[in-house]
């Protein structure tokens, strides 16, 4: 398992001997995005306690990768650190969701909006490939939901990520893939209470034109607009407050 963590790193090649300290970054980088993807997804429930023994056996590695991976997760806001009880993955709410939204307004409309006046003919293609991918999804959504939902949301995320390719701001970027991820962590929480999704093929449709037409103030518009729309829907299934949890 360790090998299998080690090859899903993206180190492109063996370790050196004598990169050892660079061997355990790479695995606790591995372990991170594995354990964030099980955040997000609720193979680990919110509010439950991450043991680290019990996350060793998980996924098969060391406890100092695991240490450092959750540590790095307590800082992008999926764990959270109790002192002298350890970790627990973070709680969803409504405050949280709602708060979580309005920062994502911010973050995201402001990046597409420097897409917009920085991106060329390359950023264009993208956004249309992306569209038309995700659009095709769409259409066999309705009667194929079970098994494209996770080729829905990879699509979806592509779609996303391509209107704000463009933006020239390292920071603007890095806030907003984070916000967007914590946001299809309640996506995703919904979804396994509810199957539906939101139509929203024209949300994107329009959304794409107006950001093609470099129509900045109907692009973020329309961008804010689906955003709070999603929230919306997905409030409803989310708990007003927290359960109780035990250690």
């Amino acid at each position: 398992m360790v090998k299998r963590l080690r090859a899903t790193a993206g180190t492109g090649g063996e370790r050196a001997p004598d990169s050892e300290a660079s061997g355990s970054a790479t695995l606790a980088g591995a372990v991170y995005r594995r354990l964030r993807d099980d955040i997000i997804s609720g193979r680990l429930e919110p509010g439950s306690w991450l043991k680290l023994e019990a996350l060793r056996q998980r996924y098969q590695i060391g406890m100092s990768p695991i240490r450092e991976a959750l540590s790095r997760l307590s800082s992008d806001s999926f764990v959270v650190a109790s002192e002298n009880r350890g970790f627990r993955v973070a709680e969803l709410s409504r405050d949280d969701l709602a708060d979580l939204t309005e920062a994502r307004v911010v973050i995201e409309c402001a990046a597409l909006r420097q897409a917009i006046a920085q991106g060329d003919e390359r950023w264009e293609m993208g956004i249309v490939t992306a569209h038309y991918r995700l659009s095709k999804i769409d259409a066999e959504l309705k009667e194929r939901a079970g098994e494209l939902m996770d080729v829905w949301e990879e699509a979806n995320g592509r779609f996303h990520d391509a209107l704000v390719a463009a933006c020239a701001s390292r920071w603007v970027r890095h806030f907003r893939g984070l916000l967007y991820d914590q946001s299809k962590r309640y996506r995703q929480f919904s979804l396994l209470r509810s199957a539906a999704l939101r139509a929203i093929q024209d949300e994107h449709a329009r959304l794409m034109e107006a950001t093609l037409a470099r129509e900045a103030d109907e692009a973020a518009t329309l961008l804010e607009s689906h955003m709070r729309a999603t929230a919306r829907y997905v409030m409803n299934n989310i708990p007003e407050q927290p359960p109780p949890r035990e250690a």
